[in-house]
């Protein structure tokens, strides 16, 4: 169970098998046409990525940048100069009851699976109950909590036929809620809310999700090609219902695990989109300002933040101690981090990020980060830092001689910004408290999660990024032993109660309230440490059309984007 629920949060696995397959063969009046120029360009476009994914199960969460691509839910969430925005995908026309609890859906009747076959209100159905089915423990079911008979089905005192969420006809899909929910259209584009071929998943069983050959797609492309740690080839699906506004005949998608190389496959014209950090990222905005390539800079709904172990205080036995806490979640200087290491992302002193709203404006320009004042007074002062610190262990009966203090910090080594963010993490703590910081470093997920199992920890690196609109999500990881990955077992009866009361918040103030609520006590109990929120940063060639991105589905989105005049 640990290990789907790392699978369906973490963003970076690794791949290792490579396999061919076949692709088969809101429409949107104001796309573009393809020019006469550009339909003598090369229809292909080059990409970077520095991990490949292997979860290819879309209730799972596993490989999201991949799955929102390849796949199709009710609805794709897309952004451009204008902002994000929703569009009806698997659906053509949505009927929503005066009190907002009943949803029907009315399926496409052109839309199709990669093999041919119909997609149809049964594979919604499956895919919605499987999600909700305890035998597989998805990570994602809270998200349909709301849903008539959801929440009793996934905690295994329910059936599934009570679940409202079901299929009238072939091409009708009724959906009925508990209660109105504002953030429920932005749930849809999340991918364990896609529809799942019942047939090729029962009969794959535990191999569903794992082997790649066994999919069938029902979005613009296809996955036709994987190489371990080398590159991936997703072609046009033939038999996506809105394939003539596809313009991409392919896309090449190369692991490139350092910046540096990635930069020098951009500057040689080898890769046509790139995310970059640190200097690499600061050289691209000054090309980007004089007009040599392209940049589109955006907020994202993600927080990267640092957990304690609170089941038995850590390796050390230090973390039960609040004061402990405080002192290193204080010394950490996030402008600093941020500007000399990656370049980019806002520093954080609060869990929710910039990108998440509560009645169409930003969460946080209606509630103040909680961190912020506390942080001001200790800034900088590393006696006052050590002097909290000691506090703490006088409070444990401990000897205060900070040299004799270890803590250990378990991180991911996967990333060129993992290693950054952890010597920085050690520097600070070891010069501004006095302590000793041990490193407990893995690139393998499954040994992480050992080790978290195991307890050989004090602080762990985490991050999390909301699938919708919806800040609960982000605070639900703190729940009571929902994701203990993510929280450390964290546990306070206080906040569940809290958390608990968001069912009777029927309106925006009334959510704003709960959440803020919520997010405070976190901060009284120094629960986590902030660092910062994620940005997303693209650099473009000249030659690229068309891109779009977003929050919730796919993090890059490629349907309607094509190549005009490349290498001029």
């Amino acid at each position: 169970m640990m290990l789907k629920k790392i699978l369906a949060m973490t963003l970076a696995v690794v791949m290792s098998f490579s396999m061919l397959t076949g692709c088969g063969g809101t429409s949107d009046s104001g796309k573009k046409e393809v020019s006469e120029e550009t339909s003598k360009d090369t229809q292909v476009l080059n990409v970077r990525t520095n991990y490949f994914g292997n979860n290819f199960d879309v209730q799972d969460m596993g490989w999201r940048w991949m799955m929102a691509a390849c796949y199709s839910g009710l609805y794709r969430n897309v952004a451009d100069e204008s902002g994000e925005h929703f569009e009806l995908e698997g659906a053509e026309k949505v009927d929503v009851s005066d009190d907002g609890t009943e949803y029907t859906f009315y399926l496409r009747k052109d839309a199709k699976w990669s093999d041919g076959k119909p997609v149809t209100a049964h594979d919604y159905e499956y895919g919605w109950k499987r999600l909700l089915n305890p035998k597989y423990a998805y990570g994602g079911a809270s998200s349909l909590y709301n849903v008539v008979g959801a929440k009793e089905y996934n905690l295994g005192e329910g059936k599934a036929e009570d679940v409202q969420a079901v299929a009238v006809d072939d091409y009708t899909f009724k959906v009925t809620l508990i209660a109105d929910d504002p953030t429920f259209t932005s749930k849809l584009v999340a991918t364990p809310l896609y529809p799942t071929r019942e047939d090729l998943a029962e009969a794959a069983g535990e191999n569903w999700g794992k082997d790649w050959s066994l999919c069938v797609y029902n979005g613009p492309f296809c996955m036709t090609e994987l190489v371990e740690d080398n590159k991936m080839v997703w072609k046009r699906n033939e038999y996506y219902w809105n394939k003539k506004n596809t313009k991409l005949d392919s896309i090449n998608w190369f692991f490139v695990a350092e910046d540096a190389t990635a930069a020098t496959m951009f500057e040689n014209d080898e890769i046509d989109i790139l995310q970059t950090t640190g200097e690499y990222s600061q050289k691209y905005k000054e090309k980007a300002e004089a007009g040599e390539i392209q940049m589109i800079a955006a907020d994202y709904p993600g927080t990267t933040y640092l957990g304690y172990e609170f089941k038995n205080g850590g390796k050390s036995k230090l973390m039960g101690n609040q004061k402990i806490r405080q002192a290193l979640t204080y010394s950490i200087d996030r402008e600093e981090m941020i500007e000399t290491a990656f370049g980019q992302y806002k520093p954080a002193y609060g869990l929710i990020p910039p990108a998440l709203s509560v009645g169409g404006e930003s969460y946080r320009k209606s509630v103040e980060e909680p961190l912020l004042e506390e942080y001001k007074e200790y800034n900088g002062d590393s006696e006052k830092l050590q002097a909290l610190f000691k506090e703490g262990l006088k409070e444990l009966n401990m000897d205060t001689d900070l040299s004799k203090v270890t803590i250990t910090y378990l991180s991911f080594d996967t990333t060129a910004e993992d290693a950054t963010m952890r010597e920085y993490l050690q520097q600070t703590w070891q010069q501004k408290l006095g302590i000793r910081v041990e490193l407990n470093t893995v690139s393998d997920y499954t040994l992480y999660a050992a080790e978290q199992e195991a307890g050989n920890y004090d602080v762990y690196q985490n991050y999390c990024a909301c699938d919708s609109d919806d800040p609960m999500y982000l605070l639900t990881t703190f729940y009571a032993h929902t994701l203990d990955m993510f929280a450390g077992s964290y546990n306070n009866p206080e906040f569940d109660a809290v958390i608990d009361s968001f069912a009777e918040a029927t309106d925006d103030a009334k959510r704003l309230e709960v959440y803020k609520q919520a997010e405070q006590i976190l901060f009284d109990d120094c629960a986590f440490i902030p660092i910062y929120y994620t940005t997303k940063e693209y650099f473009l060639k000249p030659w690229v059309k068309d891109f779009r991105w977003s929050s919730y589905g796919a993090s890059q989105e490629f349907y309607i984007t094509y190549i005009e005049g490349r290498g001029k």
